[in-house]
């Protein structure tokens, strides 16, 4: 499994592309209204909003965790479930908002997880060595 990492402004460009219906469907979320994409991008945008004191630039954090075209056969969604919470503990992602989209639209199997920087707290979450904490996993 490998995660690729990016910081973004806007949940709304973020939220549509990691959840196009063509190609992708919606596997796990929490803190989350489901309605559509509009609905979820306001929703996180609301806390990022929220925040008191000074706004984060990027409140988006996007990260696609891909896996090896072989191991397909055993990843179900419950086990890309699985992999995607453990990976987001172990990268002290917590206590936040969230989505998981399962991708179809390559060969290898991955995952899509959209997140809010700003915790449930309206603190924010640290992004500091998170490119090392990333190799590491």
């Amino acid at each position: 499994m490998m995660g690729d990492l990016k910081k973004r402004a806007s949940f709304a460009r973020v939220v549509n592309y990691v959840n196009n219906p063509k190609k992708a469907r919606i596997i796990d979320s929490k803190d989350v209204r489901l309605d559509d994409n509009a609905t979820i991008a306001r929703s996180m945008q609301g806390q990022a909003d929220d925040k008191p004191g000074r706004k984060l630039k990027n409140p988006v954090y996007h990260i696609s965790l891909d896996f090896a075209h072989e191991d397909a056969p055993k990843l179900t969604d419950e086990k890309m479930i699985q992999l995607a919470q453990e990976y987001m503990r172990e990268m002290k992602i917590t206590n936040t908002q969230y989505i998981i989209v399962r991708h179809q639209d390559r060969e290898h199997p991955h995952v899509h997880i959209v997140f809010n920087r700003i915790d449930n707290n309206g603190k924010s979450i640290s992004d500091r060595n998170d490119m090392y904490r990333n190799e590491e996993k």
